[in-house]
C-alpha cells in the first residue's frame, strides 16, 4: 500500500454523498425501499474520508499531536450540528410537556445521555427502547463516532502494510460476526425484529464498510495511476457486473426462503432490516460492495460515474450532513410527508434543503472556523462530515 494521497476535493465523491443522502431521505419517506443501503455507502465513504484525513495529517510531528489535531477537527465538524439538533429535540419535548400537557414525552429525555456519549446505537438495541422521530436516525452518527475513536489509534500504531492486512481481515470477518450475532441472539430467545435491529446497529456489525473505505484510501495513489489503462477499463466492467450478480442472488435466495407474491418480490429481497440469516451476508454485503465499487470507479475515472460530478449533486454533497441530520425530525414535523400528497412531499423536501443550506452557511462553517482558528498546522486540511467522504468547501 502506498501512503500518498491527494488533498483535493473529489467532485464525484461529493456527488455520491449528495445522491446517497437523498436515497436515505426517500427511504424514510417510503418512496425508495432499498434506500437504507445508503447508510452503508455513507460508512464506506467515511472510512475513505477518515483515512485520507489521517494521511494528510502525517505532516504534523508526533503521534499525540496528530491525534489531537484529528479529534479537534472531527469535533469542529460534528459537534455544532449534533449538539444543536439534540438541544432542539430536548426543547421540543419539554415544550410538548409544558405547553400541551404531554408529560409522557419527557421519557425520551432518557435518550440524551446515550446521544452525548456516542453510544446511541447500542441504546437502540435494548429491549425497552422506544423510538422518537427527533433522535432515532442519530444512531448512525454514534457508529461513526466509535470508528473515529478507535481507527486513528490503529492507523498511527501500525505500518501501512500491516494496517492493510488488518483491514482485509476485518472485511472478511464482519459478515461472520453478523451471522454469529444473529445465531447468538436467536439462542437467547430474541425476536426476529430485535435481532435484525441489533445487527443493523451494533458497532461490530458494520466494520467491513468502514474498513473497505479505509483500504481504498490507502491504495488511492495506485488506483489513480490506473486511469486510462486496460486494468481500469476492466474494472469498469467487472465492478458493476459484480453488483448486478450480487443483487440478483439476493432476489433469488431471499425469495426462495420467504416467497412473496407480486409487488413484494423485490422489496422482500432488500428489506431494510433483513431478518433472514442470508440477509446478514448478502444484503449488507451489497451495501458495502456498492460503496466500495463506486469509490473504485471514481478513483479510476470510469465513465459510469461521471454523472456524479454534476454541479447539483456536488452541491447536495456539500450539505449532505445537514440533509441527513435535519430530514428525520422534519419528516415527523410534516407528519409523514410523501405518504399523503405530492405537495406535502415537495414542501418537506424544500424545508430539508433549506435547513441544510442555512446550517451549512450560518452554523457549521462559522463554528468550524471558530473552533479551529489559529490551530491549523501548515498543509493540514480538516475532513468532512460524519457521513461524508471529502471535506465540504467553506461557505461563500
Amino acid at each position: 500500500m502506498t501512503a500518498g494521497v491527494s488533498a483535493s476535493i473529489i467532485p464525484e465523491v461529493q456527488g455520491l454523498r449528495g445522491l446517497t443522502a437523498i436515497a436515505v431521505v426517500l427511504f424514510h419517506m417510503g418512496w425508495l425501499w432499498c434506500g437504507w443501503l445508503g447508510v452503508w455507502v455513507f460508512f464506506v465513504l467515511s472510512g475513505f474520508l477518515i483515512t485520507r484525513s489521517l494521511m494528510r495529517g502525517e505532516v504534523i510531528a508526533g503521534v499525540h499531536a496528530r491525534l489531537r489535531r484529528f479529534y479537534r477537527s472531527r469535533a469542529a465538524r460534528i459537534l455544532p450540528v449534533y449538539v444543536f439538533i439534540i438541544a432542539a429535540g430536548v426543547a421540543v419535548l419539554v415544550g410538548q410537556a409544558g405547553l400541551d400537557g404531554r408529560t409522557e414525552q419527557l421519557r425520551f429525555l432518557a435518550d440524551v445521555p446515550w446521544l452525548l456519549s456516542g453510544t446511541y446505537n447500542v441504546f437502540r438495541t435494548l429491549p425497552d427502547y422506544e423510538q422518537t422521530r427527533l433522535f432515532g436516525h442519530l444512531w448512525s452518527l454514534s457508529a461513526e463516532e466509535q470508528f473515529y475513536l478507535l481507527f486513528p489509534i490503529a492507523f498511527f500504531c501500525l505500518s501501512r502494510r500491516r494496517l492493510g492486512f488488518v483491514l482485509v481481515g476485518v472485511i472478511a470477518a464482519t459478515p461472520v460476526v453478523r451471522v454469529a450475532t444473529h445465531l447468538t441472539l436467536d439462542g437467547f430467545g430474541w425476536s426476529a425484529g430485535a435481532i435484525a435491529t441489533a445487527i443493523y446497529m451494533l458497532p461490530t456489525n458494520h466494520l467491513d464498510a468502514f474498513a473497505a473505505g479505509a483500504l481504498i484510501a490507502l491504495a488511492e495513489t495506485r488506483l489513480i495511476a490506473l486511469r486510462d489503462t486496460v486494468q481500469a477499463r476492466r474494472l469498469g466492467v467487472l465492478g458493476p457486473l459484480v453488483l448486478v450478480v450480487l443483487a440478483v442472488v439476493c432476489v433469488i435466495v431471499q425469495n426462495l426462503q420467504r416467497p412473496m407474491p407480486g409487488k413484494d418480490f423485490l422489496t422482500d429481497a432488500f428489506v431494510a432490516k433483513p431478518e433472514l440469516l442470508t440477509g446478514q451476508l448478502l444484503v449488507y454485503g451489497l451495501g458495502v460492495s456498492g460503496g466500495a465499487v463506486l469509490l473504485l470507479l471514481i478513483l479510476t475515472r470510469s465513465p459510469w460515474v461521471q454523472v456524479l460530478s454534476a454541479p447539483s449533486l456536488v452541491k447536495l454533497g456539500s450539505i449532505s450532513f445537514g440533509i441527513y441530520v435535519y430530514h428525520f425530525p422534519l419528516l415527523w414535523l410534516f407528519d409523514g410527508a410523501g405518504q399523503r400528497t405530492m405537495i406535502g412531499a415537495l414542501v418537506f423536501f424544500g424545508a430539508t434543503l433549506a435547513s441544510a443550506l442555512l446550517s451549512h452557511r450560518y452554523l457549521e462553517g462559522p463554528a468550524r472556523r471558530w473552533i479551529l482558528q489559529e490551530r491549523r498546522a501548515p498543509g493540514f486540511t480538516p475532513g468532512g462530515s460524519p457521513t461524508s467522504a471529502v471535506r465540504s468547501p467553506a461557505p461563500s
